[in-house]
């Protein structure tokens, strides 16, 4: 105990080595981003993120634009929190992606999701884009082939800027591939959209004389691929809609995307719309994150929301058959909605668009996120305090409290641990560097449950011996 002043007496002191109890954030809570031309402009300013809590918090949304329609999908299945950010609508398509997409600076488009927290709202856990999404475009920039590599050029002064004919076409981003002093290659990071006409490379740095040929084709939705960041940044899932005309146009719009942060949802739901008194499609990805939601708050955030019977559509817009359809959709990672046996419409999929098998399933992805980011914001506790047995042994037994308590509720399996690691050396210690080794494994969802009958003809010998049973005892008889 450190020294104090002169006391005759008694005196308590707080000690300051106490446990440290770690509790998950809350995942329920849906980022909304869309239009609405008509709202209020004090009340819903764009690109700034408005908390709803309930239905009647929309009031001044106005009912032009994608965003209130994808209120009622939400709260028709469930009440949760909404961030709702809105953007303005362009004259074009692009005009309106480029609205979407926003700035990473001035947060703005999908960016001012990142603001919610900061502003004192609840952090967006399911990222929505309803209406926004299902095109792709097929004038991005596809792949850029490198034609000469150069000399001297080195990776972090590498720059390579794409320029469509008179300027038209943007937000396309590259890297460059620099291997002792050669470009090697250059990847397209963003693939933008509107390149008409010749595309020019610019490759400028310390090196010279690399040249690089970019083509053009079908590629991600710029609005889906800056949610990418976006979720990754927020540890958080964003729900996309495919384009709803074919399963291969929904295979084809998923094989363009290869992100954990990722749910492609297709085809649309029909909704009645009683303005116009006549059903209308629209997107089914609210529904998708709104039932995850619902989940989240029923059972658990390592549950996934599938085969869950949907609230307020009256259809699909097109049907999806069980079976041979659904699976190929499912198999392709393109999450549906199915009735079976005329149950009633249910959603079907589990899917992330992650090429790593390992993070294929939407409950693994989020199940790991909560627990990290639980953990994480834990130890800041343990930040500036110093080194000591008693405040290392609280880091390991609150990791280790906190698992328990998440296999118990099922959240992960047994064989967790928080351990220290054997590559902390006392160069990293001195300058107050600590490593901590953690695992454990979220619960895969039964996705594939096999089941095989067999004949047994020995029922035959049973039947006999039942009916010489009955003979014998006279029950037959009677």
């Amino acid at each position: 105990m450190a020294s104090v002043s002169f006391h005759h007496g008694t005196r308590v002191f707080q000690s300051g080595e106490t446990p440290v109890l770690v509790r998950t954030a809350q995942t329920a809570v849906i980022g909304l981003i869309g239009t609405a031309a008509d709202a209020d402009e004090v009340k819903f300013p764009l690109n700034k993120p408005i908390q709803i809590l309930r239905p009647s918090d929309a009031e001044g949304l106005g009912s032009d634009g994608t965003l209130m329609e994808a209120i009622d999908s939400i709260f028709d299945q469930v009440g949760c929190p909404i961030i709702l950010v809105r953007v303005e609508e362009g004259a074009t398509t692009p005009l309106t992606w480029a609205n979407a997409v926003g700035n990473q600076v001035s947060f703005t488009g999908v960016h001012a999701f990142r603001r919610a927290k900061p502003d004192g709202l609840y952090k967006p856990k399911l990222l929505l884009a309803p209406g926004l999404t299902q095109t792709s475009p097929a004038d991005g920039i596809a792949s850029i082939a490198v034609g000469v590599g150069g000399s001297g050029y080195v990776a972090d002064t590498t720059t390579v800027t794409i320029a469509g004919t008179g300027g038209v076409g943007s937000g396309a981003e590259a890297a460059a591939v620099v291997e002792a002093g050669i470009i090697t290659s250059i990847l397209v990071t963003k693939p933008g959209y509107g390149y008409t006409g010749a595309v020019t490379v610019t490759i400028a740095g310390d090196g010279v004389d690399a040249t690089a040929t970019a083509a053009k084709g079908s590629v991600i939705n710029p609005v889906v691929a800056e949610l990418m960041g976006v979720a990754e940044t927020l540890k958080a899932m964003a729900y996309v809609d495919a384009p709803d005309t074919t399963d291969q146009a929904a295979v084809q719009y998923r094989g363009l995307i290869n992100s954990g942060r990722i749910f492609v949802c297709d085809p649309k739901v029909l909704k009645f719309d009683t303005a116009q008194a006549l059903n209308v499609p629209q997107p089914s990805s609210p529904i998708f994150a709104a039932r995850q939601a619902k989940m989240d708050l029923e059972q658990g955030f390592w549950w996934a929301g599938s085969n869950t019977e949907i609230a307020g559509i009256v259809g699909t817009n097109r049907p999806i058959e069980y079976g041979v359809q659904s699976n190929y959709l499912n198999e392709n990672r393109v999450n549906t909605i199915v009735n079976i046996d005329n149950t009633g419409f249910r959603l079907w999929g589990v899917w992330t668009c992650d090429s790593d098998l390992l993070w294929q399933f939407v409950s693994v992805r989020r199940t790991a996120d909560a627990i990290n980011e639980a953990l994480e914001v834990a130890y800041l506790e343990f930040v500036d305090r110093p080194f000591s047995k008693a405040n290392l042994k609280f880091m390991i037994e609150t990791g280790r409290a906190f698992l328990r308590t998440m296999e118990l509720e099922g959240a992960i399996l047994p064989g967790h641990d928080v351990w220290l690691l054997e590559s902390n050396t006392d160069n990293d210690l001195a300058q107050g560097i600590v490593k901590l080794g953690v695992k454990f494994e979220p619960p895969a969802p039964m996705v594939d449950i096999r089941i095989t009958s067999y004949r047994n003809i020995a029922s035959y010998t049973l039947l006999l011996n039942q009916v010489a049973q009955e003979i014998s005892s006279g029950s037959l008889a009677a």
